[in-house]
């Protein structure tokens, strides 16, 4: 049937790129706690969206008083930095201590990541201990923190073979007053964990500021620095107005080159930046070698993704026919087809988003698939790098 003339407006789609929000910002927290009558249960997972949610539960700032706690407090935290994420919380009794809490073979954060099916992409893990705890110092932290680390380590190991790769933050407990024999976490070889002993000095002195470190990496995109002066500033809603250690110690007084020390030493903590204002982290330390790909948090975060997409972009080829030339070589389409997959997740998923400065993939084939049965991948990767320093120049001329 012949149809009358018109100018014909076919609406396109896509044009401007957007995207599913991802799950990048999902985080999880274990701490020690106590049972709300009616309310919060032990060992049990809970999925928050909001501190409302966690105050249905019968804990808020009363909780936080009546039992010497800062589970209301480490949870508001989160919310106050990463407005609108997730965060799956459990809370176990403070026989429980953090090593326990991390150990890939008991129930607590291994349950709590298996039970969020690897949604969770930072864990963090504290104490919240009674009053009257006495901890046993160990290389200037509470020994129990030091005990932590390779469990935390031996966990996100696990967790990244089992497909739910994780970033887990620990709480820097009990930092001595004196820095001169802290553990040197950047020789601890523990790429996943990150170590956090910086505090909000007039709100909780002395307490690591664990749920605003979740929150900060939970609000940052999986490349960016979390001190980042543009966008992560700590000060808001009467939060971090000052800042301090969990030595109890305020900005203020520590010694010349304290802070430097602790920096070098790979720990994290709040601190100002002249004619700037707010407080900002320090950078964001893992614990291992300066010298490892995965030094900073950024890395280790974009890694993760990375894994997880090509992981979900490969995995339909599983089980698949491989189909190869005469001389038993995979053919050029096979090895296109695959490579494709790859290459195009990646730039979907991270290129876009500015997460990888740039990607590429190649599968060689002329690898003996047909005795093996296995398809060697290799993909590279162009992380996006950070400024940590930028050196200007400012001087005299008599003209321009």
């Amino acid at each position: 049937m012949a149809k009358l003339p018109d100018v014909r407006i076919v609406k396109g789609r896509g044009g401007l790129g957007r995207q599913r929000p991802t799950e990048d910002g999902i985080s999880g927290l274990i701490t020690q706690g106590v049972a709300v009558v009616g309310g919060l249960q032990l060992g049990t997972v809970y999925e928050l969206r909001s501190l409302r949610q966690l105050e249905a539960l019968g804990v808020d700032e009363a909780y936080d008083t009546t039992n010497s706690a800062d589970l209301y407090y480490h949870v508001s935290e989160y919310f106050r930095l990463s407005q609108g994420s997730v965060l799956y919380l459990m809370v176990v009794a403070r026989t429980v201590t953090m090593a326990e809490m991390a150990d890939k073979t008991k129930t607590y954060a291994k349950s709590l990541l298996a039970e969020a099916a690897g949604k969770i992409k930072q864990l963090a893990i504290c104490l919240d201990s009674a009053a009257g705890y006495v901890p046993v110092s160990v290389d200037g932290l509470d020994g129990d923190v030091v005990a932590t680390i390779p469990k935390a380590q031996a966990l996100a190991a696990e967790e990244f073979s089992e497909h739910r790769p994780v970033l887990i933050l620990l709480a820097g407990h009990s930092l001595a007053a004196s820095v001169a024999g802290l553990l040197d976490l950047r020789g601890q070889s523990a790429e996943y964990v990150a170590l956090v002993v910086g505090s909000d000095h007039l709100n909780r002195p002395g307490v690591p500021a664990i749920g605003t470190a979740l929150g900060t990496v939970s609000y940052a995109q999986v490349h960016e620095n979390i001190g980042w002066l543009d966008k992560f500033n700590l000060a808001s809603d009467g939060r971090f107005l000052s800042a301090g250690l969990s030595n109890g110690k305020s900005l203020g007084q520590l010694l010349p080159g304290d802070l430097e020390a602790l920096h070098t030493k790979g720990y994290l903590f709040a601190k100002t930046h002249v004619g700037f204002d707010g407080f900002y982290w320090n950078d964001s330390h893992t614990c291992t070698s300066l010298a490892s790909d995965y030094a900073y948090i950024e890395n280790v975060r974009t890694s993760n993704k990375a894994a997880r997409v090509v992981r979900q972009a490969l995995l339909p080829s599983l089980l698949g026919p491989l189909p190869l030339n005469e001389d038993g070589t995979l053919r050029a389409q096979t090895v296109g087809e695959l490579e494709a997959k790859g290459k195009t997740a990646l730039d979907a998923n991270l290129g876009r988003a500015g997460e990888i400065s740039a990607s590429d993939v190649y599968i060689n084939p002329a690898q003996d698939v047909l005795a093996t049965s296995l398809v060697e991948v290799d993909f590279t990767i162009v992380p996006v790098g950070t400024a940590r320093e930028i050196v200007a120049t400012v001087g005299f001329a008599k003209s321009l």
